[in-house]
Order: C-alpha cells, then structure tokens, then sequence
C-alpha cells in the first residue's frame, strides 16, 4: 500500500506538468489569468510566462508539500506535531509512521497537482472565448472539490494519530 501513493505521485507529478505543456501551445501571447465577477478577465500575463509559472506550480509546490510532510519529520524528528506523539514515534513504531507520513504526503501533493491541473484547464478553456471567460460554475465546483479532498486529507490525519494502538 505504501508504494502505490508515491508511484501515482510520481506519476501525476509527470503527466499534469505534461497536459500543462501539451495544451499551453494554443494559448493566445497575451494569456487572462485572473477573472472577476461574472468570470470576466481582469489580469493577464504573457504566454511564456504563464507556461513558465504553471509548469513551476504544478511540479514544486506538490514536490515542497510532500518534502515538508514526508521526508522533513525523517530528519527532524524532534519537531513532528501529532497527537500521541509517545506512542507513535516510540522506536517499534517509528518507521512505520514515517512510511504512513510519506503515504499520506503523496495522496496531498496528487490532490494538489490534480487541482493546478484543473484550474490550467479551466483557464485554457476561458482563454479559447473571445472575450475571455471564466466559467464560474466550473470553477467553484473544482475549488470545491479540492476543498473536500484537502478536508478528508486533514480529518485522516487527525483520525490516524488520535488513536493509540
């Protein structure tokens, strides 16, 4: 169980910087990133620095978030914040929680890529209007969507380490 999240990390970590790349060529040079009320564009950047920014977001924030959450506490186990710490990094335990840690790292940096990937496509999409626009209902529904995931991610972490075995 513990190498399936870190090869699909890998693997979104791999494809979602990929369909950013792969469908960025269609942009216009002049490229609405932020969107107001009603979805109406009010910021843009040009293409190549939207490719350059999006291809940075959706590679090393998710890498930063899962070395902050997976392999920080392996060197700095001193400063690891979780309920029944004791009893969780007692050494019996300890490579196992980090193993967990590192699991659990993995599933929020594909959330993340997930989501990035999502608001390129959505901005891709509103890009292709003339005037640009973004769709609202769209949008909300991906945030939301995100919203939940990073919500179950946190009430799992809480849930796993509130027990002691």
């Amino acid at each position: 169980m513990g190498n399936i999240p870190r090869m699909l990390f890998l693997l979104v970590l791999i494809a979602v910087p990929v369909v950013v790349y792969g469908t960025s060529m269609g942009l216009p040079e002049r490229v609405a990133t932020h969107f107001g009320p009603g979805g109406v564009a009010n910021g843009f950047m040009s293409r190549g620095g939207y490719v350059a920014f999006m291809l940075a977001m959706t590679t090393l924030l998710p890498l930063f978030v899962v070395a902050m959450t997976g392999f920080v506490p392996r060197v700095a186990i001193s400063q690891i914040k979780i309920a029944n710490r004791e009893h969780w990094l007692s050494p019996a335990r300890r490579a196992e929680t980090l193993g967990w840690l590192m699991s659990h790292a993995c599933w929020l940096g594909i959330v993340i890529s997930l989501f990035l990937g999502g608001m390129h496509l959505l901005l891709a999409r509103a890009n292709g209007l003339s005037p640009p626009r973004l769709d609202e209902t769209q949008f909300f529904v991906l945030l939301g969507a995100f919203l939940v995931m990073l919500a179950a991610w946190m009430v799992t972490m809480a849930l796993h380490f509130r027990r002691a075995l």
